[in-house]
């Protein structure tokens, strides 16, 4: 998932250009979700006991000496100096923000409502991907996109009479979430992912210890800490498989399959919090997982066909090639 710092670079490739490196990336973009929600969880549980900064701050310090490790033992503690980069600085600065835009929400909404609205973040990376990154993307893809942003905005209750401001904050995040994918995109593959996450884990640490300031921390319990070391884990597994996705497939490939969060949360509410979606968010979740189910199809379609049409035009090159190449006939 890494490389050593003093590696040769490898010549530029298109994330997504290998099919066997586009698998990797999806599978990889499915695991991080699965590890995003076990962290949710565990953040959820410790939040009903610990204020927000105290929890973000243990997580996150766990989450970095955990990347730290994985770092040194994958032999890239050379390449933390990369830490300070322009665009590594820049997603660090987007994660710290999204972090907390969400886990500010996370300890106040279920847990189903919150990782509905954040799932504009996709719908917003896609959209971006086209001025930013120069991707294309067609109108079927953007009616998905308009249909699943929608379904976003309603579990936020845009009803005035049930509207709560709280339900902005995993907008907010789904934005800033957006800007942090497109970012990771341009950090050169000289970068070990560990790099990547522990340069982000550091930051969100440090801005969360300015909480104490005026946030009264507690002592945690033993649950409490067990909770917010197995949240650790799972961020910076996520984080890692994360940062793989988004560099070895397309980001209309992956970033769809955050909808997996959905299901996740709806297992999580239940079973963990005994919450069950009411209609608003029903519909919602209906909304943006059927768009963001159709949003992969379409893409899936699109590359197959551009796949096949480079087949053909390369069978139709050699074609050319062996006739100009016959010897004229008499």
């Amino acid at each position: 998932m890494s490389r050593p710092a003093h590696s040769a670079p490898a010549a530029p490739q298109a994330p997504g250009a290998h099919p066997a490196s586009n698998l990797k990336g999806v599978l990889a973009m499915a695991v991080a979700m699965a590890l995003y929600m076990t962290n949710d969880t565990l953040l959820k549980l410790a939040l009903r006991d610990l204020p927000l900064g105290e929890s973000l701050a243990i997580r996150t310090l766990v989450a970095a000496l955990l990347l730290l490790a994985i770092a040194a033992h994958a032999g890239d503690l050379k390449a933390m100096a990369f830490g300070l980069e322009r665009r590594v600085m820049m997603r660090s600065g987007m994660d710290t923000a999204t972090t907390l835009l969400y886990v500010a929400a996370l300890g106040a909404l279920p847990i189903a409502s919150i990782t509905t609205i954040y799932m504009a973040a996709p719908l917003m990376t896609t959209a971006l991907a086209v001025p930013l990154l120069g991707e294309k993307v067609g109108w079927k893809s953007w009616g998905a996109i308009a249909v699943g942003f929608a379904g976003a905005i309603i579990v936020t209750r845009p009803d005035p009479d049930t509207f709560s401001a709280i339900a902005l904050l995993p907008l907010m995040a789904a934005f800033c979430g957006s800007l942090r994918d497109i970012t990771t995109r341009g950090i050169g593959m000289q970068v070990p992912g560990s790099v990547v996450g522990f340069a982000s884990s550091v930051m969100v640490t440090l801005v969360c210890l300015v909480f104490a300031a005026w946030e009264p921390w507690r002592v945690p319990s033993a649950a409490d800490l067990a909770y917010l070391t197995g949240a650790a884990v799972a961020f910076a597994s996520g984080t890692l498989c994360l940062v793989y996705a988004f560099r070895n497939a397309p980001v209309a490939s992956v970033s769809p399959l955050r909808y997996l969060l959905v299901l996740g949360a709806l297992i999580s509410g239940y079973f963990v919090f005994g919450d069950l979606p009411d209609a608003w968010t029903t519909m919602g979740i209906l909304l943006v997982v059927g768009a963001g189910l159709y949003a992969l199809k379409v893409e899936h379609q699109r590359s197959r066909d551009e796949r096949r049409a480079a087949r053909h035009a390369a069978s139709g090159a050699s074609v050319m090639g062996h006739a100009a190449c016959a010897p004229p006939q008499d």
